[in-house]
């Protein structure tokens, strides 16, 4: 991400806790990680749980330091209840698509002697989809080949990678171009 010098350091939260981003602690809260930025450095601190899924710990860590890159550039287009939505695209537009998708959503199953049980949970501010498309967009823009996203990607998710990389092909030859010609102080704020 380059930020290899920008000042940042983590905090790990215990199990069952999680730092808010005032820097107290709150029983059950949702969030994988925050981010805060004082006098210039940034803390992320992550739930402890989160050490068990290494692929989840690092799109958490990837879209916590988007909110570090980000800090000083104000609300994104569509307001402030847009931030954390814009800070999964800037996670996904730096490379972490692929990370932020594939945990996004999970889903298990496990039977015992006498019931079965089935869980499932999301992660972050995106759908799988819009992670999908998000990741077809930047490697639009970049230039970048998708065939190692999509072996990357869960199975089901790939299909979806490969509508999105069309849709765009179709709609937005020169992303880039259709992009600059976005005047994003005409967004409605309200």
């Amino acid at each position: 991400m380059r930020m290899r010098d920008w000042p940042c350091r983590l905090e790990i939260v215990p199990d069952g806790n999680q730092h808010e981003p005032d820097g107290t602690i709150s029983e059950g809260s949702g969030a994988c990680g925050t981010c805060s930025v004082v006098d210039g450095v940034a803390t992320i601190r992550y739930s402890s749980q989160m050490l068990a899924n290494p692929d989840a710990l690092a799109a958490t860590f990837a879209h916590e330091l988007c909110h570090f890159l980000l800090w000083e550039a104000g609300d994104p287009p569509g307001g402030p209840d847009l931030m954390e939505h814009s800070t999964d695209c800037a996670a996904a537009y730096l490379g972490f698509g692929v990370l932020l998708a594939n945990s996004a959503r999970t889903f298990a199953k496990w039977q015992d002697d006498v019931y079965g049980y089935w869980q499932s949970s999301t992660a972050g501010y995106l759908s799988e989809q819009s992670l999908v498309t998000a990741t077809a967009a930047s490697a639009a823009l970049h230039g970048f080949d998708l065939g190692p996203a999509e072996d990357g990607l869960k199975p089901y998710l790939r299909s979806d990678l490969k509508k999105a990389r069309k849709a765009l092909a179709k709609r937005h030859p020169d992303l880039g171009t259709s992009l600059s010609g976005i005047d994003l102080l005409e967004w409605n704020y309200a």
